[in-house]
């Protein structure tokens, strides 16, 4: 492998373990982690070009995964706390309606 492309495969190895610990969930970090070793450990040996610029492509892909899931991940935290907040609104509201008839 010529020198670029070993530097080239470390920045993305980097980039993924990374982009991983930012996962919330301890297990999806932790497979992530996990399966990003395994899959780079099992490969480490292949010679052929091709085949390592199939990998990096494949891997730069799963990057790009992992990129749009944390992007997504604040919207809907935040969704859900607006829908928390929404329910507990509308059951104080609904509650309040009882109690403003049971007084009339």
């Amino acid at each position: 492998m010529a020198a670029s492309s070993r530097a080239q495969v470390l920045r993305l190895y980097r980039a993924l373990l990374r982009e991983s610990q930012r996962f919330g969930g301890y297990n999806y970090r932790t497979y992530a982690i996990r399966r990003i070793r395994d899959a780079f450990r099992e490969n480490k040996n292949i010679k052929d070009s091709e085949k390592i610029e199939e990998l990096v492509n494949k891997a730069k892909a799963n990057l790009e995964v992992i990129h749009r899931q944390q992007a997504k991940l604040p919207v809907q935290l935040c969704v859900a706390k607006y829908c928390a907040v929404l329910r507990r609104s509308l059951a104080v509201s609904h509650l309040s309606n009882i109690i403003d008839s049971s007084n009339s």
